[in-house]
């Protein structure tokens, strides 16, 4: 294995660790968040493959709404934009992974 390959597998091996240890924190943090059913299911639907207008189709609200709650997850930490997507976000953990229910 390559130099690069271990550093990868490190960071991988680092990064589950990390996520392990931080489940319950974030689970607190979603519950308090994400208060309502619509917001849990914009959350859940933000899976780095929908975009704003879909996300907003499906949960019948709008663009601007879908757009708004993105930005404050963002400055929370609880969605990031993807680099290869710009305008796109993804959640760091479904709900279900964390055994919470939209």
């Amino acid at each position: 294995m390559s130099n690069e390959g271990q550093v990868a597998e490190l960071l991988r091996e680092i990064l589950y660790w990390q996520r392990f240890q931080n489940r319950q924190t974030l689970r607190a943090a979603l519950e308090e968040i994400l208060s309502n059913e619509t917001d849990r299911k914009i959350y859940e639907l933000t899976d780095g493959t929908k975009s704003q207008p879909e996300i907003a189709a499906q949960t019948k609200m709008s663009q601007p709404t879908i757009s708004n709650k993105w930005k404050a997850w963002r400055r929370l930490g609880i969605v990031y934009e993807l680099t290869d997507e710009p305008g796109r976000c993804r959640h760091l953990a479904s709900l279900e992974s964390l055994g919470l229910h939209v």
